[in-house]
């Protein structure tokens, strides 16, 4: 086993306790905070454990006991209130076992489990540290089996006065539950009968139904059929007036620039120009000519040999002008 030391810390001495029982073959399931608290079921079920574990590695063996008139069984003091009195168990048992003989299995069984248990366990303990151990540890492990011990019979009272309750009330109750089967089960044949009648009665209402309700199927499909046509044809409507209103768009743009005269004004205002540039260029020429005419003229009474080729130049200004 591992050793625990007192300095050492409550968690790491409890989880390597943990360990070492594991190590041992221990399989048991809880926390390990259960251990550091030092009691409980959890402390006890490590004890018996541990005491099996010890009592197997010596080869112990529980040998008959041998009662004598001097051999007294101490107790162990505590209050009043809690502890139980083996006696009035017994009695308990044994007017339980009178009264139902259901309980008789059970009661057996106590009577084995206490002939088994009494026997002494011969051992080399000091009878002083047994009893400082018990005073140590008595209050943490005593517990109210004044509530266990009766807990039994109140289940017991609680089932009689159910019994009785149920034996009193169960002849009226299965007599309004006939009566009322009864009722029922005439109610049920009285309205079976008018349901008989009804069918017969309006049987042809329900023939003339069932053929305005096929009517009505056909007129539904029908309709059906004609809204999906609609809605195509709606579809291509659209689209047919996209196109007309894009059609309408290009006509009226080119009514628009059919009688638009801003072009021809800019085209006469162009000629005017051009006739004015005309004018001064006849002007230019003009003076041009004239100019060289005034220059041949000059040229030629200078020197009269060059007169025929001033004649002929003259020529062809005049061709020229004309």
């Amino acid at each position: 086993m591992a050793e625990v030391d007192e300095r050492d810390d409550p968690n790491t001495a409890v989880n390597r306790m943990l360990l070492a029982l594991r190590a041992l073959d221990y399989d048991g399931d809880f926390p390990a905070n259960k251990l550091k608290a030092a009691y409980g079921e959890a402390v006890t079920h490590v004890l018996d454990f541990l005491t099996s574990k010890a009592l197997d590695s010596q080869a112990f063996s529980f040998r008959t006991p041998k009662h004598s008139e001097a051999d007294e069984v101490g107790e162990v003091e505590g209050d009043d209130e809690d502890e139980v009195d083996d006696d009035d168990i017994e009695d308990e048992i044994e007017v339980a076992e009178e009264e139902h003989p259901m309980f008789s299995a059970a009661a057996e069984d106590v009577m084995d489990l206490d002939n088994e248990n009494h026997q002494i366990i011969d051992s080399n303990v000091d009878p002083i540290e047994w009893k400082t151990e018990l005073e140590r540890v008595g209050p943490r492990l005593r517990t109210n089996t004044g509530a266990v011990g009766k807990e039994w019979r109140s289940h017991i009272d609680q089932t009689r006065r159910h019994e009785v309750l149920i034996r009193n009330e169960l002849p009226a109750t299965e007599g309004t539950l006939k009566q009322i089967n009864t009722q029922l089960g005439a109610d049920v044949d009285k309205m079976r009968t008018k349901e008989k009648y009804v069918n017969s009665q309006f049987s042809q209402l329900a023939s003339e139904y069932q053929e305005v309700k096929q009517a009505l199927v056909a007129v539904e499909s029908d309709h059906t059929a004609a809204s999906s046509k609609v809605s195509a044809l709606t579809q291509d409507v659209a689209v047919i007036a996209d196109q007309l209103a894009e059609i309408k768009g290009t006509m009226d743009s080119r009514g628009s620039s059919m009688t638009d005269t801003t072009p021809l004004v800019k085209i006469r205002t162009a000629l005017q120009d051009i006739k004015v540039e005309i004018n001064h260029f006849e002007l230019r020429i003009g003076v041009v000519g004239h100019t060289l005419l005034a220059a041949q003229t000059q040229s030629q009474a200078e020197d009269p040999a060059a007169g025929g080729a001033a004649d002929d130049s003259l020529e062809e200004d005049e061709d020229f002008e004309v």
